[in-house]
């Protein structure tokens, strides 16, 4: 995806992209792909069998802080391609990663952004929106009708852009194939890369659905036998980034036929892992992220588990201070 909104056909001085160098010409060229993979690394203290080498994929290194920017990147790529952006302003519900993502690129690209979210949504994750120049738009503590959160912030970007359909479009990260096509073409070949093809077991949390239906995908096609498992939050969680699938409408993405088990894991077991992951681990990995390992841990402690594994890190906990504050002490 292009940036460059230079006019005139005068060449521009510059040094040119070079992924070996880490150099490059576009802040989106810094996304992760399989020449400039974002880095995987082992967790060395928090898992007692020895059978297993467990891999934390760290997605926080991409540009704007989460694995979303793959994502955004991919949903924004696929409206300019159909034609479905030109004239029009963004507007996507957001639990946050995928609003800074969308509205760091619309910057970019010098479109508006309008980013609809819970009213629950951290301030970091707030100010970060706001930053990039999304007009941000929380959802009313009154609006609680027993829906999920971002089902009701969904709503909300559903009626502004039916109000004004000819001033909006929406990316729709729950049901667009691009946010799977994201993962399949760009986090699936770097972990199978990265892994030397060795990786046999494979997590992500059950949110939009694209990671672990684009990762699993391609995993899948290169090896049937490798283990795509979800982690799903209990009903009542209140881990951030990640749906418990009976208290929220289902993703268009997600497709159970890739998925071999669910792994579930509540607010207390979210907590203890993340405090492990700091202080052992040294990983300043988010909610989600710590949910995801969680699960992964309790699934490879259990007898005669063994393997390479890849646990995917969503976003690290700068943008989620005020729960690290309520969990860490």
């Amino acid at each position: 995806m292009s940036t460059d909104r230079t006019a005139g056909p005068a060449p521009r001085v510059g040094l040119g992209n070079d992924s070996r160098l880490v150099r490059y010409d576009d802040l989106l060229d810094m996304c992760g792909d399989v020449e400039h993979p974002t880095p995987i690394v082992r967790l060395n203290r928090v898992l007692p069998n020895p059978d297993v080498a467990l891999y934390v994929k760290c997605e926080w290194v991409n540009p704007f802080g989460s694995i979303k920017d793959r994502t955004a990147k991919w949903l924004l790529q696929g409206l300019m391609e159909r034609g479905e952006l030109e004239g029009k302003a963004v507007i996507e519900a957001t639990s946050g990663n995928t609003g800074i993502a969308l509205a760091a690129i619309s910057a970019l690209l010098g479109v508006r952004m309008v980013a609809t979210a819970p009213h629950v949504l951290s301030p970091e994750k707030t100010a970060l929106l706001r930053a990039f120049g999304a007009d941000v738009r929380l959802t009313s503590p009154d609006d609680d009708t027993g829906l999920h959160p971002m089902d009701v912030a969904f709503k909300l970007a559903e009626k502004i852009l039916s109000a004004h359909p000819d001033e909006y479009v929406m990316p729709n990260q729950y049901d667009n194939p691009d946010n799977a096509r994201a993962h399949y073409e760009s986090t699936g070949p770097e972990i199978w890369k990265q892994t030397e093809g060795r990786i046999t077991h494979f997590f992500a949390g059950f949110g939009t659905c694209g990671t672990v239906v684009g990762v699993g995908r391609y995993l899948k096609e290169q090896n049937p036998d490798v283990k795509i498992i979800a982690i799903e939050p209990v009903v009542g969680h209140h881990i951030s980034g990640l749906k418990n699938m009976e208290e929220t409408a289902v993703p268009g993405n997600l497709d159970r036929s890739i998925i071999d088990e669910i792994v579930y894991v509540d607010d207390d077991m979210t907590d203890a892992a993340a405090r492990r992951l700091y202080r052992e681990e040294a990983l300043q990995v988010g909610p989600s992220a710590a949910a995801i390992a969680a699960g992964a841990l309790r699934y490879l402690s259990e007898p005669g588990r063994a393997g390479i594994a890849v646990s995917i890190a969503p976003d690290s906990g700068q943008k989620a201070a005020t729960y690290l504050n309520g969990i860490l002490g």
